[in-house]
């Protein structure tokens, strides 16, 4: 019997889960469940009121109702440790005052993305490849919603991913406390870049590596972005016949410069920001790149990876309520 969990044991910034909803209008809910192979279609956040949550929904970046009782399941996540998550849910509620748009342009990406994904291999080589994949797609949504959706003051996001990139912008720029920590079916680009970064923290910061050199200039556009994450693509399916990870749990130091040339070219391409294209970098310099090179977003967690496939989030269990217990909540005011 599944774990229960009550109104009242709901924290602001906890993530909830839920099943598609009953009805045959519900189509698009049960295609993210096919293709994320996952029970959970949508995801959200508790808000201050534990009987609304921040959530992106087609509309744009909103605080709804939890779902009426019994017409879906709904699981909740906590992370380990349970800190105050409520500078979390602050960020998300910026975005709801915003009314961040909810690109539906990024759900043809999700299905593209999980389809090709089931052709990499599963070794360290496809896993990065993966997320050169998640990073070119990021770049090609970038480019479209920033047509459909000017004047935002980031990227239009859909359910998951807006949960996800709120833990991780308050992780970045708050409290490493919060960052959420996926299991390695999940490739995440931050995920890599973090593993970059904590390597070369415990390296010697006066290390110098070889970063090779490019001649041709680096030329803005959807196009371009392809490009670059084409030859980082390369550059890592190369060294298929030597070790990307050198060591359990080490990543080559040939792989760490394939990064930094790789972000410097993303963060030309969606900051405009120029990072010099020199012949050697210390591993201060590289992480102080890599460090910007977060501001790209995971394009593709789904309610799935959130619900089974991170490390540090607690299972709290089935939330368990009846109209009468839900509708006080519901008639307040605040």
């Amino acid at each position: 019997m599944a774990k229960k969990i009550t109104l009242q044991e709901l924290k602001p910034g906890d993530i909830v889960l839920y099943s598609p909803p009953p009805g045959k209008d519900s189509w698009e809910s049960w295609l993210i469940c096919f293709f994320t192979k996952s029970p959970v279609s949508h995801t959200a956040m508790i808000a201050g009121n534990p009987g609304y949550a921040a959530q992106e929904i087609p509309g744009g970046a909103t605080v709804c109702q939890l779902p009426d009782p019994g017409t879906r399941t709904v699981y909740v996540r906590r992370l380990e440790g349970e800190p105050d998550t409520t500078d979390v849910l602050k960020i998300a509620m910026k975005y709801v005052e915003e009314k961040l748009p909810y690109p539906m342009s990024n759900l043809v990406f999700l299905g593209m993305y999980i389809l090709a994904s089931d052709f990499i291999p599963n070794t360290a080589t496809g896993l990065t490849i993966e997320c050169a994949l998640k990073a070119v797609s990021y770049v090609l949504m970038e480019f479209i919603n920033k047509h459909l959706h000017p004047g935002t003051s980031t990227s239009p996001m859909v359910c998951s991913q807006f949960a996800a990139a709120c833990y991780d912008e308050a992780a970045t720029t708050i409290d490493p406390k919060y960052t959420i920590n996926y299991d390695e079916s999940v490739s995440t680009f931050s995920g890599l870049i973090h593993k970059i970064i904590d390597q070369l923290t415990e390296e010697e910061k006066e290390k110098l590596y070889e970063i090779e050199q490019k001649e041709d200039e680096i030329q803005l556009g959807a196009a371009a972005g392809q490009d670059y994450c084409e030859q980082l693509a390369k550059a890592i399916q190369d060294q298929q016949n030597s070790n990307l990870i050198t060591a359990p749990g080490k990543i080559s130091d040939k792989l760490i410069t394939v990064f930094y040339q790789y972000g410097r070219c993303m963060l030309k391409l969606i900051k405009n920001v120029d990072y010099p294209d020199k012949k050697q970098a210390t591993a201060e310099e590289i992480i102080n790149l890599l460090r910007d090179l977060l501001s790209i977003r995971d394009a593709f967690i789904s309610p799935g990876d959130l619900l089974s496939h991170t490390t540090n989030l607690m299972d709290m269990g089935e939330l368990a309520y009846t109209a009468e217990e839900i509708t006080p909540y519901w008639n307040r005011n605040d």
